[in-house]
This record gives structure tokens, C-alpha cells and sequence, in this order.
């Protein structure tokens, strides 16, 4: 197997780590509340559920920031050494996904909004799982492999390859 020596790491930053999951966070959790207090519990709280939707709108344009962010280095890299792909590319697709529910929520038509509502819920219920589970692949995968050594081509320095 080649071993590849890289200028970055595929492990966010301890600040852009902690800002992915709060966005993150925010983004669930408004829209878990939302959806529990609207269709769920039924309470008809209307101002209630404007304010989390409008958390939700605002959390999800910073989380949008954020992940735009994980694209040149974090993304990029993990699919060049093709680490973490499997639940990397489930995690984008089910973003890309509530991003184009929300998108026809806002934009679509009435005919579909019903539909729409309930695949962006469903979706988002996924993405809780889906997200979490990417995570801790990665970090496990970090806890397995205690970052191995690799000699360079004259072998008088070395490189930490971190995953």
C-alpha cells in the first residue's frame, strides 16, 4: 500500500469541529421542537413555532457556512485517500437532500407541500442518525490507528499522517 504524506489533516480543527456541531445542533434540535410542537403535540402555538422556525432558518444558513467550510480540506482529502467514504457520502447526500426539501418548502408549490414537509421531516430525522454515525466512524477510526509513523524518502525526518 502507498503511503501518502499530506500538508492537512482530514481532523477539523478544534474551533471549526466545535462550530460543525453546534450549527449542527442548532439545526436539529429547532427542527426536531418544530415538528414535535406542530405535528406531533399539536399545541397550536403559533408564535412559539415561528420563533423555532426562524432558529431553524437562521441555524441551517450557519450550518450551510459551515459545511461549505469542510469542502476544500476535510472533503477533499478524505475522498483523495478514501477514508470515511461510505458514511461521508450518505452524510452529503442526506444534507443535499434537506437542502432541496427546504428549498421546495420555501419556493415549491402548495400541491407538494404536504408531501414536501413530511420527506424534509423524515429526511432530517435520518440526518440525526446519519451525521452522528460519520462522526464516530472517524473518531474511532482515529482511536484504532494511533497515527502511524512514516519515514520520508531519505529517511532523516519524519511525518505524523493523522486521520
Amino acid at each position: 500500500m502507498t503511503t501518502y504524506h499530506h500538508l492537512f489533516s482530514i481532523r477539523l480543527p478544534n474551533m471549526q469541529r466545535w462550530a460543525t456541531y453546534l450549527a449542527l445542533s442548532a439545526v436539529a434540535v429547532s427542527g426536531l421542537l418544530s415538528s414535535l410542537l406542530h405535528d406531533v403535540l399539536q399545541w397550536g402555538w403559533m408564535l412559539t413555532e415561528r420563533r423555532l422556525l426562524t432558529a431553524h432558518g437562521i441555524a441551517t444558513a450557519v450550518s450551510l457556512v459551515v459545511v461549505g467550510g469542510l469542502l476544500p480540506l476535510h472533503i477533499r482529502l478524505a475522498w483523495r485517500i478514501r477514508r470515511n467514504l461510505a458514511s461521508g457520502v450518505v452524510s452529503l447526500s442526506v444534507m443535499a437532500l434537506l437542502g432541496g426539501t427546504g428549498l421546495l418548502l420555501y419556493y415549491g408549490g402548495e400541491e407538494w407541500r404536504d408531501w414536501v414537509r413530511w420527506a424534509h421531516i423524515g429526511v432530517g430525522i435520518i440526518a440525526t442518525i446519519t451525521i452522528p454515525v460519520h462522526i464516530w466512524l472517524g473518531h474511532r477510526r482515529i482511536a484504532r490507528s494511533a497515527a502511524p509513523m512514516s519515514a520520508t524518502a531519505l529517511g532523516s525526518s519524519t511525518e505524523r499522517v493523522t486521520a
